[in-house]
């Protein structure tokens, strides 16, 4: 997987963590966004599958942090 590029397994603390970054930076003249979103941690052929992540999963543990972002 690719867990070591994220702040956390924990969606509650990645999503604090980023908005933090991102205002971080921010107020240095910066501008930042959350980027590689949502069922993009695939590394062996990443161009040719798809992520099929249901709804409650989607909204539970992927989404959260990128709202807070």
């Amino acid at each position: 997987g690719r867990n070591w590029e994220g702040f956390s397994p924990d969606p509650y603390l990645t999503g604090i963590a980023m908005q933090e970054t991102i205002l971080g930076m921010q107020s240095g003249g910066v501008q930042a966004n959350a980027k590689h979103y949502i069922g993009n941690e695939q590394e062996l052929d990443r161009t040719t599958m798809t992520s099929d992540i249901d709804d409650r999963t989607m909204h539970e543990l992927y989404l959260w942090p990128f709202a807070d972002a």
